[in-house]
């Protein structure tokens, strides 16, 4: 890459940010491109989310992409937000218009993406089960609600965070079946033999979660789970999916849909996908 005085600048915000893949994924992008862009990580303090928001347009950064725990904190700070981040209170991407940070998220968007290239043969007439119910939950449910997702479970440990998360997407989007369940085994033993789709987004392996699969006996050949945590590659709960039949799938895939839609955002330009994949080794 050839740093110079016209060189433009992305971040990534958030804390930590030490782990995160989204560097080698956007200077990939802008090195297949021959496009004269940097991007690097940025770690904020909580007590300073907002003088790093105001800073971006200060030195007229081109946009930044914003990760745990800021996709929230962040929106105060903006100009202007699009109608999904206002619903979901979730950004995770900010482009810099002229002086004007807008708001969005790709994060719903590029988990469908991903979602329509490695399993064309999913229906959304089919039930998904969402366990988990925070900001990465909260965009594919809104995503998966406007494509047309016949039926929704939402499961978590705080049946109020549930509860609300349903709300909204039978108030903003059109959803017509959407039904809440707490992490217990006998409560989702019953519904797991009716979902073809799981969307893991806990940071931790559920052992009642878990404990369903197992107990609900069901050979999955014709179902997948996602977990949208990348690392380890495999977690236990892809593992269990897998020996059962099913097929698993790690974040990667949504982590490279929702930097395609940020990098385009950013640069008015198509994503090289294969460059970028390349560069996380999908």
């Amino acid at each position: 890459m050839n740093i110079n005085a016209q060189t433009r600048l992305c971040l990534l915000l958030g804390k930590p940010v030490s782990h995160s893949l989204s560097p080698a994924l956007h200077n990939a992008g802008f090195r297949a491109l021959g496009l004269n862009y940097a991007y690097l990580a940025a770690e904020v303090g909580e007590e300073m989310v907002g003088d790093a928001v105001k800073g971006l347009k200060a030195l007229s950064v081109a946009g930044a992409n914003v990760t745990t725990p800021f996709k929230k904190a962040v929106i105060p700070f903006l100009d202007s937000i699009s109608e999904q981040a206002g619903v979901i209170q979730s950004v995770n991407t900010i482009v810099n218009r002229n002086g004007n940070l807008f708001g969005t998220s790709t994060d719903g968007p590029g988990f469908y993406n991903f979602l329509k290239e490695s399993s064309p043969e999913f229906n959304l007439d089919q039930p998904a089960m969402l366990v988990g119910a925070g900001g990465a939950a909260r965009a594919v449910a809104y995503t998966l609600a406007h494509e047309g997702i016949s039926e929704l479970y939402v499961v978590n440990r705080s049946p109020g965070k549930a509860e609300e998360l349903a709300g909204t997407l039978e108030a903003a989007t059109p959803l017509k079946s959407c039904s809440t369940l707490s992490l217990d085994i006998e409560q989702l033993q019953p519904v797991i033999k009716r979902c073809r789709l799981f969307i893991y987004s806990l940071p931790l392996d559920s052992k009642e979660f878990m404990g369903a699969l197992v107990k609900s006996g069901l050979p999955f050949e014709e179902s997948l789970v996602c977990d949208l945590r990348y690392s380890p590659a495999e977690t236990a709960v892809m593992e269990l999916f897998a020996s059962m039949g099913g097929r698993s799938f790690n974040g990667l895939g949504m982590l490279l849909g929702q930097a395609a839609l940020s990098f385009e955002l950013f640069t008015g330009q198509k994503a090289p996908a294969v460059e970028m994949k390349q560069a996380i080794k999908i």
